[in-house]
């Protein structure tokens, strides 16, 4: 029964992945997707909705909610005041300066333009729709093929959401619950991955653009679709970068220094926005109030694959599964690295997978001696591997937003943000044995 089971994890995975690429909302591919893997286990039914599901889902809404609520606000705040396309225009100029080396630096800045928006706090889904108006103006103008965008996921959802020592990103909250540690667990280790994270994404970035180089391609054909769309810019007045940046400064010395739970340093953000920017919002409980809506389908759609990963780690093939963690070869922190990437590749969800992999295991990881901010560290960066594979609902948006297929860019989030990730979670997991924290 834990092999028919396990072939049914492995059935509604596919039956998740195939659906999401047709465009399926989230929403309604999860629940077909544990229906699949309910049938394959012999689960009862409405047992198991009632049940697993929806604990997971409610657990994981309880626990985080306010996160993603001050999150999105903060980061829509920062957008209607104009801070975000200030930083990302100043940031951007960059290129000009570099002759000869415009197009990688274009792509460099814009990565460096969304590390500065992810590790400052502010919504990957706000980043995007803010990103993709710059980036196609500046692709379009040195004329870098448009399947090139998503080479700027590196500084989107790399080394700032799960790497950066103290990066306010849920992936490097949720560990703390579990594990009684702090954002900034294991900094070296954090910067360690980070510096290789880097390495292997400038190599990629400079391969993709010498071989578009060497095929001559230009913006178009890639940009065709991006450029039938008149893309909403609105007029703003430009602000002094260290007054744009003030908000997510004051973020991170809430979270970091004054040492105070991820709630309250979002809420010290919002309120810097509210007394920095109060006179650049057209309607500010407008702004609070489309943050929140933004808010609402963010967690829903994690919390619904995680209801999902919630009835895969109630099946018996997931049992079968953790109970064969103890028989792989190696250290005990290989365990860690396994198990997490598992369920975050299962659930398409860094956070929810995260999430599910500590709620299970997190005792287990302990009982082994391995230093909790290792574990910290290493489970983060685990979470965001195999998390990125093409039913990532992050990874869906992206491609939508910027009028990109699977076909023609998801090589580039495949290569730095499943592969880059997962070699510098490896490095990181050398160095941890050897001490390193």
């Amino acid at each position: 029964m834990e092999y028919l089971s396990l072939a049914g994890i492995l059935l509604g995975l596919a039956v998740l992945i195939f659906i999401s690429f047709k465009g399926v909302p989230i929403i309604i591919t999860a629940p077909l997707a544990a229906m699949v893997v309910i049938l394959f286990s012999q689960m009862p039914i409405v047992g198991s909705f009632t049940g697993p599901f929806m604990t997971g889902f409610t657990n994981f809404a309880k626990n985080y909610f306010l996160i993603f609520l001050l999150s999105a606000v903060y980061g829509k705040m920062m957008a209607d005041s104009g801070a975000a396309k200030s930083i990302a225009y100043k940031l951007s100029a960059l290129a000009s300066k570099f002759p000869g080396n415009e197009k990688f630096v274009a792509i460099f800045s814009l990565v460096i333009v969304n590390s500065v928006f992810t590790y400052g706090g502010i919504s990957l889904f706000v980043v995007m729709f803010t990103m993709v108006i710059i980036a196609k103006n500046l692709f379009e103008e040195l004329g870098i093929p448009w399947r090139l965008y998503t080479l700027v996921s590196l500084g989107m959802s790399v080394y700032t959401m799960t790497m950066l020592p103290g990066t306010p990103a849920i992936q490097n909250i949720i560990p703390i619950k579990y594990l009684g540690t702090t954002p900034t667990a294991a900094p070296i280790l954090g910067l360690i991955g980070t510096a290789v994270s880097l390495v292997l994404g400038i190599a990629w970035i400079k391969f993709q653009l010498a071989r578009a180089e060497k095929l001559q391609e230009g913006f178009l054909p890639t940009g065709t679709e991006i450029s039938k769309v008149v893309l909403k810019e609105e007029k703003f007045e430009e602000m002094n970068l260290l007054l744009a940046l003030t908000p997510s400064i004051v973020l991170l010395i809430v979270l970091n220094l004054l040492k105070q739970p991820a709630v309250v340093a979002l809420f010290a953000a919002v309120m810097t926005c509210v007394v920095l920017f109060y006179k650049k919002y057209v309607n500010m409980i407008k702004t609070m109030s489309e943050g929140a809506n933004n808010a609402t389908m963010a967690i829903v759609n994690i919390c619904i694959v995680v209801a999902f990963g919630s009835v895969v780690s109630a099946s018996a093939g997931y049992a079968l599964v953790i109970g064969a963690l103890d028989s792989i070869p190696g250290p005990p922190i290989v365990q860690i690295i396994v198990a997490v990437n598992i369920a975050a590749g299962v659930t398409g969800s860094a956070s929810g997978g995260l999430g599910i992999a500590l709620e299970s295991l997190s005792q287990k990881f302990l009982a082994t001696g391995i230093n909790p901010e290792v574990i910290h560290r290493v489970a983060a960066m685990s979470c965001g591997g195999l998390d990125s594979l093409p039913h990532n609902a992050a990874i869906i948006n992206d491609l939508g937003v910027s009028r990109l297929t699977h076909k023609q860019a998801y090589i580039n989030m495949f290569m730095l943000t499943v592969v880059t990730p997962t070699i510098a979670t490896i490095v990181v997991a050398i160095f941890a044995m050897m001490g390193v924290v």
